[in-house]
Order: C-alpha cells, then sequence, then structure tokens
C-alpha cells in the first residue's frame, strides 16, 4: 500500500480515479480506510463502516453458481413451475441472516413450498437448478450481508426472485428496474405468519408470466464471460464506472482549490 501511495499515478488524485475490485465483504472493513478516495467495486455493501462514502463505488453481481436457463420456452411457463416458492441454502447465518431460521418456521406446512437447508456442493446445486426451474418464485432472504449469488441463480433460472431484506444494493440500478422482475419484502412482512405465501398465491398470472419474460431479456446482464461480450456482466461493470468519472472529476478538481479540504461535509 505504501508503495501504491508513492506512486506518480495515485498522487495525481490521491486514488481518486484508482479502481479496485473488492471481492469479498470483508475486504471493505480492512481496506476501507486506505481506499475510500477511489472507485470499489463490491459485491455487497452489507458490512461498509458508517461514514463511507458509497456514491462512488459500484455494485458488482455475485458470479451465479447453477447453470444459466437457456432452453426455457414452455408453451405455458406458468404451469410449468409447479413449486408456488423455493429455497435452498444454508438456514443459520450471523447478521441478518437470522431471519432465515425464523423463516424456516414460518414456511413449514405448505405442500407448494420447497424450503430446504443445503450446502453449496455438486450435487446440492444440481438439485438448486431442478428446483428454481420447477418454481414460480425463488426466496432470497438476508445472509450474513444482504446479497448473495442466490438472487443472481434465481435471475440466470427465470424463477421471479422475492428478495427479503431491509437494506440491500443492487448491481447496474440506474439503468435496471428491478421491481419488473422482482417482489420485494421487509423482514417485518415476511415474517408475519401467512402474510408472505397469501401475497403470492394471489399474485396474477399474466403479471408473473410478464416478469418471466424480463428475466429472459435481463439475464445475459449477470454472465461474467472473456472475452467480454456487449451488455454482460463485465461490460456493464465498465460502463458503471464510466458513469462515475464526472464526480471523479469533480471531486479532483475541488480538491485543488480547497484551502479548508471537505469544509462542506462538516456543517
Amino acid at each position: 500500500m505504501e508503495l501504491l501511495k508513492k506512486s506518480v499515478h495515485w498522487q495525481r488524485s490521491r486514488g481518486r480515479d484508482h479502481v479496485f475490485p473488492m471481492t469479498h465483504p470483508n475486504a471493505f472493513r480492512f481496506l476501507r480506510n486506505q481506499l475510500n478516495e477511489s472507485i470499489q467495486v463490491v459485491v455487497d455493501f452489507g458490512r461498509y463502516p458508517k461514514g463511507s462514502n458509497l456514491n462512488k463505488d459500484v455494485v458488482s453481481p455475485y458470479v451465479h453458481v447453477v447453470d444459466s436457463f437457456t432452453d426455457d420456452e414452455p408453451q405455458d411457463p406458468y404451469e410449468s413451475r409447479p413449486t408456488l416458492l423455493f429455497f435452498r441454502g444454508r438456514t443459520f447465518r450471523k447478521d441478518e441472516g437470522i431471519v432465515r431460521a425464523k423463516l424456516a418456521k414460518i414456511l413449514t406446512g405448505f405442500d407448494d413450498v420447497h424450503y430446504e437447508r443445503s450446502f453449496a456442493t455438486g450435487e446440492n446445486i444440481k438439485l438448486s437448478s431442478q428446483g428454481m426451474r420447477s418454481s414460480k418464485f425463488c426466496l432470497h432472504p438476508a445472509g450474513d450481508t444482504p446479497s448473495s449469488c442466490r438472487l443472481f441463480d434465481a435471475i440466470v433460472s427465470h424463477c421471479v426472485p422475492v428478495i427479503v431484506s431491509d437494506q440491500i444494493e443492487l448491481p447496474f440500478e440506474d439503468e435496471i428496474d428491478y421491481s419488473q422482475f422482482s417482489l420485494f419484502f421487509s423482514f417485518k412482512e415476511a415474517l408475519q405468519p401467512g402474510y408472505m405465501i397469501d401475497q403470492l398465491r394471489k399474485f396474477p398470472k399474466d403479471k408473473w408470466s410478464e416478469m418471466w419474460r424480463q428475466l429472459k431479456n435481463i439475464s445475459h446482464h449477470y454472465e461474467f464471460q472473456y472475452p467480454p461480450k456487449k451488455e454482460d456482466a463485465v461490460n456493464m461493470l465498465w460502463r458503471q464506472v464510466k458513469h462515475k468519472l464526472p464526480g471523479v472529476r469533480l471531486s479532483v478538481h475541488r480538491s485543488r482549490r480547497l484551502k479548508i479540504p471537505d469544509w462542506w461535509k462538516k456543517k
């Protein structure tokens, strides 16, 4: 870090024009103070300390674990998915993930709900893929942090995500409207016995079908490919970085003329 900060490239803007991928939530805690002026590409804001400048950063999707559903062409997509709500994953997590254990109790006893404790091994991933492809809705409760790869597994499986989180940051949200293909429940709503299932059972078939079509249209944005292709995840991330450049220039220009740095933050 010392070597980097001594370089002419860093000193040109105090690192504001640098981009750092942060591929694990814990990286924020350990490196935030040194890199907080730079653009950070992060997969989750869940462990960001208070006082961090998030406006300059870019949210990346997790790499999906299940295979993409490339031949999803049934005559009646709604009826081809007999399970109403599907979840396979770890049910005991820390922090916000406590909600998973509570949901396990609330969602028992429903014939059209599959809620199962599981670990991401080879056979379990295959079973998760089959379950998502045969379900109308896929549950995404918060884990140790608000987001996880499960959301993106649902997207590439064309299973309408049901996101249970009071605080979540989503990739590419300045370009993609998640409300067009996802449902959102607060912790309070999701933990109210029967409420979430009742809402899903009443959800109109035609509206669900439109969400399914939207998922098919946008799922390519969550594919990491080499070399990158137009509008895949890599291309989208660099486009997000490009969107941050005017703010970087503003910050650099302001810092060069201020006599009292960051005076406007102290008001």
